[in-house]
């Protein structure tokens, strides 16, 4: 009765539960670092409490997920080749529900040691295999929205564990918060048995009967025979080792990603999030429950929130237009920061935690911070998973991510240990500054290598590079012989 009532819709297109199912593998696999940042965050003082752990314990216990993430991303590209982006997943959902299950019930912190670093490894294969899958399983109008989903995910994922936070503060609720996460990993696992694996895997594993249904299953039929006979063009060539992933050929897409997972990092979120309760305080909130509700709603509520300009527009004005902005609205904003900082001197800023006012500079600071974590949202914070996944080609697209999201884990952890050093080093001042100057050199670095990728198929944007290697091999073959002349 419906189909005859709109004969247009569905006729071609593939079951909406299969997209569906493909948005929720990218929602589950964000939700998996999200939810843990935002919770943890609360819960450590209670970790403290409970096993009696000096500041060094509370430390790893809340850092080291990221190394455990960095190898897990290295380890999930293997696996996202070798056994395929769907059973990657289910590597990834067990082995974070097998973590979350063991910090919440450890009897001692080494325990919770060894939990977080399982936890991690979870995290770091679904950082890799979930955005793959998405955008080897997308039709290419919408790709870029679905993988910004994914940083959505997690920014809301975030929210959601500061709200848990502020909600649920005595006692050991911070078990039952940590173990809750594992309903994440079964979620994922579940989404995972209802859709087949992507067609690149299925054809680079030789099976075109299985990539023809995979593709049926999330493109419109007329579209299927071309984008099939894309794919086999884009892996004729074969399998693909760490020779050719370092070749000359996809040095510059190799190089792009890695930029995008460094700058990601390198621009200063961590350490806007890391010092967000002296922010607060100079702003006029005193008491550590008043800085947790605005950690909540200032960073979890704006970041989750302007996430979604990115999810509306990524696919309707493109990537580098989104970046630049961003970029640049990000420097203004940390400069307001360093200047704010400079001008509150220490009585200003023992005033402005322990007062009864903020101080002018403190409200400075909060609207610097608020802007920025705003310009990130919708910039480099989603636009660099959307970029990572989707510019290298089907045949080493596995190492590739693997690499810039191994970047990305790397680099937060490092932010993360080496921030107080800066600290002491440059000043809050000065560090801020620096980040503005990141900012600076990011949007060089957009403006000047990357290319425009919106409303391209995967197997179009590997042509572009091939075709840019055809055309810089002649120059470089003028040049050697000028020079032998």
């Amino acid at each position: 009765m419906t189909a005859s009532a709109d004969p247009k819709r569905g006729r071609g297109r593939p079951p909406r539960r299969n997209l569906v199912a493909v948005v929720s593998i990218v929602v589950l696999s964000g939700a998996f670092f999200g939810y843990d940042q935002g919770v943890i965050s609360g819960a450590l003082r209670d970790i403290r409490q409970t096993f009696h752990a000096d500041t060094f314990a509370v430390e790893v216990a809340a850092s080291w997920v990221t190394p455990g993430a960095l190898v897990g991303a290295l380890l999930g590209g293997h696996l996202a080749d070798r056994i395929g982006r769907r059973k990657a997943l289910w590597v990834a959902a067990a082995t974070f529900a097998v973590g979350t299950i063991l910090q919440a019930v450890a009897p001692v912190i080494g325990v919770m040691f060894g939990a977080r670093l399982i936890l991690g490894l979870g995290i770091g294969v679904a950082s890799v295999a979930g955005p793959m899958y998405a955008a080897e399983a997308a039709p290419e109008r919408i790709r870029g929205s679905l993988l910004a989903v994914y940083q959505f995910s997690t920014t809301f994922a975030i929210f959601i564990g500061y709200l848990a936070d502020e909600l649920f503060e005595a006692g050991n609720s911070w078990r039952y918060l940590l173990v809750a996460a594992a309903l994440l990993g079964v979620a994922l696992a579940l989404v995972t048995t209802v859709i087949p694996d992507s067609a690149v895997w299925y054809f680079g594993r030789g099976d075109r009967r299985r990539a023809e249904a995979s593709l049926r299953a999330t493109v419109p039929e007329r579209k299927v025979p071309q984008r099939l006979h894309a794919i086999e063009e884009s892996l004729s060539a074969g399998k693909a080792g760490w020779r050719e992933v370092l070749s000359p050929q996809w040095r510059r897409p190799l190089a792009l990603g890695v930029g995008m997972a460094l700058f990601q990092q390198l621009t200063g979120i961590n350490g806007i999030i890391y010092y967000a309760d002296e922010i607060f305080s100079s702003a006029g909130f005193h008491t550590p429950q008043a800085q947790l509700a605005a950690t909540t709603w200032a960073i979890g509520g704006v970041d989750s929130l302007f996430t979604l300009v990115a999810v509306a527009f990524l696919d309707r004005l493109g990537r580098r237009p989104l970046l630049l902005v961003g970029l640049l609205g990000m420097a203004v904003s940390l400069v307001v920061v360093s200047i704010s900082f400079a001008r509150m001197a220490p009585a200003a800023r023992t005033a402005g935690a322990t007062g009864h006012h903020p101080t002018d500079a403190g409200i400075f600071l909060l609207i610097g911070v608020v802007m920025f974590v705003a310009f990130y949202a919708m910039s480099i914070g989603p636009t660099a998973w959307t970029v990572i996944n989707e510019i290298f080609p089907g045949r080493i697209r596995g190492r590739c991510v693997a690499i810039a999201s191994a970047t990305h884990w790397g680099t937060e952890y490092l932010i993360t240990q080496f921030f107080l050093s800066m600290l002491d080093a440059l000043g809050r001042s000065g560090v801020f500054a620096l980040f503005a100057g990141t900012c600076v050199l990011g949007f060089l670095f957009v403006w000047r290598y990357l290319p425009e990728t919106k409303g391209r198929t995967l197997e179009q944007i590997q042509q572009m590079w091939q075709t840019d290697a055809r055309a810089r091999r002649p120059h470089r073959a003028d040049d050697r012989s000028a020079g032998t002349a």
